[in-house]
């Protein structure tokens, strides 16, 4: 299936319906139906027409949610991160950004285990292949440390849960971090 960006996916949509019902009334202007035959066209028509008017406004909720959630995803107030199996950071909110000290653009492609001091590095990547390899449970919480940027190694509260496929395995990890309570 071939991905498209949020614009052409409407602009593919939209010329699609647009020749379908260019193409209808063109056969509907050529061909010399039969009363009933052209009511079933006209009566097509208007179903197209109110088709195409049902998912405009289903895309226009569609985006107002993807903005929604966007920005709770990147104003809450604890550390969200969402990395692949492999353990590479895909996404990290505004607060993320913060306990990491590191712009979004050097956080985002990083290995996170890279950002865990090499003393605990063992135990995190266990604890995590864990989580991947199916072992319960699906939710897992444990302090620990990370070397964020070029600081001092500083104690946090990691809290992962498994982003399942819908068949089967993992299509991720999403990460809550919080700066330890003493």
């Amino acid at each position: 299936m071939e991905r498209r960006l949020p614009g052409q996916s409407e602009h593919w949509l939209r010329t699609t319906v647009t020749a379908v019902r260019e193409l209808m009334i063109k056969r509907l202007e050529a061909n010399a139906l039969d009363p009933e035959a052209r009511r079933e066209v006209e009566m097509a028509l208007e179903e197209l027409d109110v088709m195409w008017e049902e998912l405009q406004g289903q895309a226009a909720l569609l985006t107002r949610e993807n903005e929604r959630y966007a920005e709770f995803f990147e104003f809450a107030p604890d550390a969200y991160l969402v990395t692949d199996a492999g353990g590479n950071i895909r996404e990290a909110n505004q607060a993320a950004t913060e306990l990491f000290e590191l712009a979004r653009e050097r956080l985002v492609g990083q290995q996170l285990g890279a950002l865990v001091p090499e003393d605990e590095r063992v135990s995190f990547l266990t604890r995590t292949l864990g989580l991947l390899n199916g072992s319960p449970p699906k939710t897992l919480a444990w302090r620990g440390r990370l070397q964020p940027g070029d600081g001092a190694a500083r104690e946090v509260e990691f809290s992962v849960r498994v982003i399942p496929l819908k068949k089967s395995g993992v299509a991720g990890l999403c990460w809550l971090l919080r700066p330890a309570k003493a």
